[in-house]
């Protein structure tokens, strides 16, 4: 591909890029748990469990951080991750074209 090609890829990934709304990373699970009770009917029938309760896991500063969330906030959060992985995406391909630019300016 010549630069002026590459060039134009760039410049719409770019434009991808600045349409991405919110982004998060980490993991969104929900969960079914026993409360405690000896006479609750959650400690011996799994249907009785109760939630869901909503979970985000993720990174911070290389220590792992938990919170709950709402079942908005989770819905929320999961499209926040898909936006992130959509990014990252991008990013890479930013990448490899830059890579290109940079190979074929060598001949210049």
């Amino acid at each position: 591909m010549d630069n002026k090609t590459l060039k134009r890829e760039y410049t719409e990934l770019q434009k991808q890029l600045s349409r991405i709304g919110y982004i998060c990373n980490g993991t969104v699970m929900s969960s079914y748990r026993k409360c405690g009770k000896p006479s609750c009917s959650c400690k011996d029938d799994p249907q009785m469990r109760h939630g869901p309760y909503h979970i985000w896991t993720r990174k911070e500063k290389g220590k792992t951080v938990t919170r709950s969330l709402s079942k908005t906030q989770s819905d929320h959060c999961s499209d926040y991750m898909q936006n992130f992985k959509e990014m990252e995406n991008i990013i890479d391909k930013m990448k490899k074209i830059s890579i290109q630019i940079i190979e074929q300016s060598k001949n210049d």
